[in-house]
């Protein structure tokens, strides 16, 4: 799993910064707290933005295509209609 870190500084900053420290003891708290939540969300199955982005395009062009199958299915069945009926 791949954890996106920019994203769990911006989190342990905002974290951090909320608890107004100072100096060396925010910079301390920062880390620890960076390390907290990134030992928390290891433990999950994490999906990336982008990973999403990519596997929603997968599926909408799946859909596509199998909106393009059942018609050519119907199709084809009404070709099969009108060529026994003849």
């Amino acid at each position: 799993m791949s954890i996106d870190h920019k994203t769990l500084d911006d989190i342990a900053g905002k974290i951090a910064g909320s608890l107004q420290m100072m100096g060396g003891l925010k910079q301390g708290v920062e880390s620890q707290i960076r390390s907290a939540v990134e030992s928390a969300l290891s433990q999950f199955d994490v999906v990336t933005h982008e990973r999403m982005q990519v596997q929603e395009a997968m599926l909408q062009k799946a859909r596509d295509e199998l909106t393009r199958l059942e018609k050519r299915v119907a199709d084809l069945e009404q070709q099969l209609r009108q060529t026994q009926g003849k």
